[in-house]
């Protein structure tokens, strides 16, 4: 599976009511960050609960879509490779119009594709919809993340 196809499927996968496939794309263990901090993760029933909240948060704020505006990687190994991806999203509310964020994700090669080990948040995915008019603080996915917390 090539890293577009990669995402592309995450894309897909991260808009709709699969949140047990979502977490396949996940290592066993992983971590995330951005510009509010970062934690660390267990793919386990607690995870897959979150990433249910999250998709409920969006589907909530009326998220039609997502897509990969742009993607540029390095290879680090054989196994490993570092992706920053710049993610267009539609709402609603902000008709056509995108909202982009970018996430730079460490991924590790796997026997049917590829697996994130982490991401980083370049930009507050909240504070951009906030910018939309989508959003008014606090926001409430950052609580969803907090509860998750390992």
């Amino acid at each position: 599976m090539t890293l577009n196809q990669f995402f592309n499927q995450y894309a897909e996968l991260s808009t709709r009511p699969h949140t047990e496939e979502l977490a396949t794309l996940y290592a066993p263990t992983f971590f995330v960050g951005g510009p509010e901090g970062s934690h660390a993760f267990t793919n386990d029933a607690r995870f897959i609960e979150w990433v249910r909240q999250v998709a409920d948060f969006n589907r909530h704020h009326g998220m039609r879509d997502l897509e990969v505006v742009s993607m540029r990687d390095a290879a680090l190994s054989p196994l490993h490779t570092l992706a920053t991806v710049t993610w267009g999203t539609r709402f609603e509310k902000t008709g056509d119009r995108l909202i982009e964020f970018e996430i730079s994700y460490l991924l590790e090669r796997a026997e049917d594709g590829w697996r994130i080990l982490s991401y980083i948040a370049r930009t507050d995915q909240n504070a951009e919809m906030a910018q939309a008019g989508l959003l008014q603080p606090p926001y409430s996915i950052r609580r969803l993340l907090k509860t998750q917390t390992h």
